[in-house]
């Protein structure tokens, strides 16, 4: 059975040994950080931390880390089988996000047990790290759900921000120019607004987080997304003093009003990206969230987790839990759009998700260059784009390089256009570029066709193929080698 909501996420964690308790005093003050990066490094499960320095008497004492930071742990929050092939969960996950279901509105819910409103808002009575040892503060916003509203369509949108705490009532928060938080910022600012009401959830169903995470496309409900991974709708509660929902269940709610007019930014940052990289050691003035209610069970269990696990010196399954979602949704804006002959898509890259492999079947000349081209019109699509053949693996990096190495023609085969927004946490990204952009950044798109060419003809040293024919043995001959692999002596 599917669970009900965080709580429910991490007893089935502990049922499976996948979560351990960690009742040793940690300081918040970047130990908690390093500790929940080394348990990325060691494959440990799920940490949830109970005894934190200076917060024994606090609202809040526990701190939980790395809960949906594997493959094992992304399936049990999307309820398959540990046995299901990661291939077989993103087709899984393809048909559910065919059939959204809208959340259902509740009366009330657990996120309402403790009330907290004006004076009574302290964001300091929660447990937040500084995660990283060079960040400009405490970081209570990593992983979390971010809602806002259109204010003419009603258009909710769910994201995933950061947000530092600035003192006890209101955090400095990032949002990119080209996300859809941006998006509302900018209507509500051409409608004469200076300040947007907003909602803050932590502490959610990891499908929530999942859905918040993922670039879906302008417009869509990343609530009825919810539904639609869950196969069931997500209750939701009207906030206590903006004209927001929120998930009925989470752990701890923020309510308040996110500044638009610049005159009233302050500095935020710096903080370790999810590239593993910083951009900049220097703040920068950001939009300010002013906190005037705080809801939250009794004994909330605060998350967040190491950002910026991804990087070339370690190697972790930091973003493991969520790529087949983001993947499923991936191949269905292209189905959607007119893309023949997919059989595999896989990201790379960490949480930028920056190296994009596809395989096709493929059924006419330039169909790889259509694929790449239609990958870079829609949300999520990456920066380095490999298309290879469908008998490449491309569960495995080093087969896929085997086929860049054998396959592609440089001169031909390899592509760039340049000029595209959205790189503004891109450590490739120069500090020049990103003040030339006014803070969007920018990214070139980089194909390389490893797939065999479409226009080569038939040729009697290559046995009547297009291409050098493989000298593998046959399957017939593995088969009977197999079958004799005892009888050789060699089991």
């Amino acid at each position: 059975m599917m669970h009900k909501d965080f709580r429910g996420f991490l007893a089935k964690l502990e049922e499976a040994g996948d979560l351990k308790r960690v009742k040793t005093e940690v300081d918040w003050d970047e130990e908690l950080g390093t500790v929940a990066f080394e348990g990325l490094v060691r494959r440990s499960p799920a940490l949830i931390f109970e005894n934190i320095k200076g917060y024994r008497n606090a609202h809040g004492q526990k701190v939980a880390v790395n809960f949906i930071e594997s493959v094992n742990r992304g399936k049990v929050a999307l309820g398959v089988p540990l046995d299901t092939p990661q291939p077989e969960v993103v087709q899984i996950l393809r048909e559910r996000f065919r059939k959204p279901i809208k959340p259902v509105l509740v009366k009330s819910g657990a996120c309402k047990e403790v009330v907290e409103v004006g004076s009574a808002v302290n964001l300091l009575e929660f447990p937040v790290p500084k995660i990283h040892n060079m960040d400009g503060g405490r970081y209570i916003m990593t992983w979390s759900n971010v809602i806002t509203k259109d204010p003419k369509s009603g258009w909710v949108n769910v994201g995933t921000y950061r947000g530092m705490i600035q003192d006890e009532k209101s955090l400095g928060m990032l949002i990119e120019p080209v996300h859809h938080g941006a998006v509302h910022m900018r209507q509500w600012r051409e409608a004469g607004h200076r300040r947007m009401p907003m909602a803050v959830a932590i502490g959610v169903d990891p499908l929530c987080l999942f859905c918040s995470a993922i670039s879906f496309p302008s417009g869509v409900a990343e609530y009825d997304m919810v539904g639609a991974m869950r196969e069931s709708p997500l209750e939701l509660v009207r906030c206590e003093t903006i004209d927001l929902e929120v998930p009925a269940d989470a752990e701890i709610i923020l309510e308040g009003e996110l500044t638009l007019d610049p005159k009233d930014f302050r500095p935020e940052g710096p903080f370790g990206e999810a590239t593993g990289h910083y951009v900049s050691l220097k703040d920068e003035p950001r939009p300010v969230f002013y906190v005037n209610c705080v809801t939250h069970r009794k004994d909330p269990i605060l998350t967040t987790r190491y950002v910026g696990a991804s990087s070339p010196s370690v190697t972790t399954e930091s973003n493991a839990g969520i790529a087949p979602a983001r993947t499923a949704v991936l191949w269905n804006q292209l189905v959607d759009r007119g893309v023949e002959g997919l059989k595999g898509i896989r990201s790379f890259g960490g949480g930028a998700s920056n190296v994009t492999v596809i395989s096709i079947k493929q059924s006419y000349y330039g169909q790889a260059k259509q694929v790449a081209a239609t990958l870079w019109g829609v949300s999520g699509g990456g920066k380095v784009t490999v298309i290879v053949d469908d008998d490449v693996d491309i569960s495995d990096l080093n087969k896929v390089m085997i086929a860049v190495a054998n396959r592609v023609r440089p001169a031909e085969d390899v592509q760039v256009l340049k000029g595209f927004p959205g790189g503004s946490l891109d450590p490739s990204n120069h500090p020049d570029i990103l003040e030339k952009t006014k803070g969007v950044g920018t990214i070139d798109r980089l194909l390389i066709d490893a797939t065999w060419p479409m226009d080569w003809e038939a040729r009697p040293e290559w046995g009547g193929l297009n291409h050098p024919p493989s000298c593998l043995p046959e399957a017939e001959s593995v088969e009977k080698v197999r079958r004799r692999w005892k009888e050789l002596g060699l089991e």
